[in-house]
């Protein structure tokens, strides 16, 4: 995932922390929000910029999920604020969604809750999205992820299957 998703993510935890859940930061923390405040810019990124601070050199694959419905694109320009994502099927202004990114080279998944703050509909569809709340980071496949594996050992019998509640073997 692009380094800059990343430091967007790392900005939008300790913002959340500090300004919504009023939570105090740390020395280091607040050091490292200054930091990310110089980085990062700030805004909700034009829908067509060619801003070299706002535009992804890779653009990112995202989905999106607002009010029972889901959507898919490609974020192209991000900030500390927001995203400006292309995608075919913007959801209406105003509406809170949550986006997320994923890069499987290294199993970890972003995502943003948001709301749509700036609708393209002729040409290249997109949408703007300013970033509210606290960001979530997830391993793929991991427990917390809803998804659940299990290792069968080469021993597994089949055999002990056919057992009643008891313990007991059933007549065969």
């Amino acid at each position: 995932m692009a380094e800059k998703l990343e430091r967007i993510f790392e900005y939008r935890v300790l913002v959340s922390k500090k300004r919504e859940l009023s939570i105090p930061l740390v020395e280091a923390e607040q050091l490292r929000l200054e930091r990310l405040e110089r980085q990062l810019s700030h805004g909700v990124p034009a829908l067509d910029g060619r801003d070299a601070h706002t535009l992804l050199p890779i653009p990112q694959p995202c989905e999106f999920m607002w009010s029972g419905h889901f959507g898919s694109g490609t974020v192209r320009n991000a900030t500390g604020d927001g995203f400006a994502i292309a995608t075919p099927e913007a959801p209406p202004l105003g509406k809170p969604l949550i986006v997320t990114l994923r890069d499987a080279r290294t199993g970890i998944e972003l995502s943003f809750p948001g709301r749509v703050v700036a609708r393209v509909v002729r040409g290249g569809p997109s949408m703007g999205v300013a970033l509210e709340g606290l960001p979530t980071k997830s391993r793929i496949g991991a427990s917390s992820s809803g998804v659940y594996r299990t290792e069968l050992s080469s021993d597994f019998n089949l055999k002990g299957l056919d057992r009643d509640t008891d313990g007991d073997r059933r007549a065969g």
